[in-house]
């Protein structure tokens, strides 16, 4: 099957994302090469027969990065944003300069970047909208050139293990934003993957777009009921308003607090993320389908577990 597929080069395939599109990628029948900085010290997240690596200096010059990108037509990013912005737009322009067709940025938020809210908030977000706005100058500059952005909501059975969503699964207990509910897309990681191949499948359709994807759209309320479903308790739930939260955790922001941070994004994804509502949402375009919100949550309450 790799043989009539493009060629795909992957930046980042160890974090919690690209430990998931790399697979995705090879099962879907891509060849794929990972690009990995010379000083990676865990370049070689599996083996497979359609997987080789590729090394590049750890400050992505762009002379070199343009070489090593040439043979590929499409490039994902996966690799944090936060603090390696100028990474971000030297692989863009790399891409473009190299012919490449398709550039996926490392998008895929909490919520959209572009909102007013998470401009407003975080560094993290504007830095995204750069990186988009360079997307577009390149597409405009380079005719070959084109991108890509999926923005999937929540890392939802990630977010519920690490206890970044406000559900403590050990210790049963919830923090719920304005009443909890607020309708909140969310995806599974294994839905980022999925739609990042889907992304790849329909390349004419999803050129020079920002796409929208979901696992499901829960209100807070209703993940609080699945778990309690799933625990068989009854969960403590801690109640707050979500500007009054973010302006606490804005302060921590402005002080150097890092996983401040992490708790500005939990509630923009809470109460800002709601993809039904938007134009470019594309579960029909990508020909996805919703999960079963009990079924994920039960899986994920399961391994907590064991």
């Amino acid at each position: 099957m790799a043989a009539d597929r493009p060629r795909i080069c992957l930046v980042g395939a160890n974090g919690n994302l690209g430990s998931v599109l790399l697979p995705a990628l090879l099962d879907a029948g891509f060849p794929v090469t990972v690009l990995h900085r010379s000083n990676s010290t865990n370049p070689a997240p599996l083996e497979h027969e359609n997987l080789s690596l590729l090394p590049v200096d750890k400050d992505f010059p762009i002379p070199e990065v343009t070489e090593a990108l040439k043979p590929f037509k499409v490039v994902v990013a996966a690799f944090p944003l936060p603090n390696q912005l100028q990474l971000h737009l030297r692989l863009a322009y790399a891409a473009a300069s190299a012919g490449v067709e398709r550039f996926m940025p490392a998008d895929f938020g909490s919520c959209d970047a572009a909102s007013p809210e998470a401009l407003k908030r975080l560094q993290l977000y504007r830095d995204k909208v750069k990186v988009r706005e360079r997307c577009e100058e390149l597409a405009r500059e380079f005719k070959t050139f084109s991108w890509t952005a999926l923005v999937c909501g929540h890392f939802f059975d990630w977010g519920l293990r690490a206890g970044f969503l406000h559900f403590d699964i050990k210790k049963q207990e919830s923090l719920i934003l304005d009443g909890g509910d607020i309708p909140a897309s969310a995806s599974t990681l294994r839905r980022v993957g999925e739609a990042t191949v889907a992304v790849l499948n329909k390349l004419e359709e999803t050129k020079n777009k920002t796409l929208y994807v979901q696992s499901f759209n829960p209100s807070q309320n209703q993940v609080l009921v699945s778990l309690e479903k799933a625990t068989g308790a009854k969960w403590k739930v801690s109640r707050a308003d979500s500007q009054t939260f973010l302006e606490e955790q804005q302060k921590k922001v402005d002080a150097g607090d890092r996983h401040a941070v992490e708790d500005v994004v939990f509630a923009l994804g809470a109460i800002d993320a709601d993809w039904t509502k938007k134009d470019a949402f594309a579960m029909e375009l990508l020909d996805l389908e919703d999960e079963d919100l009990d079924q994920v949550v039960k899986q994920v309450v399961d391994g907590a577990a064991g």
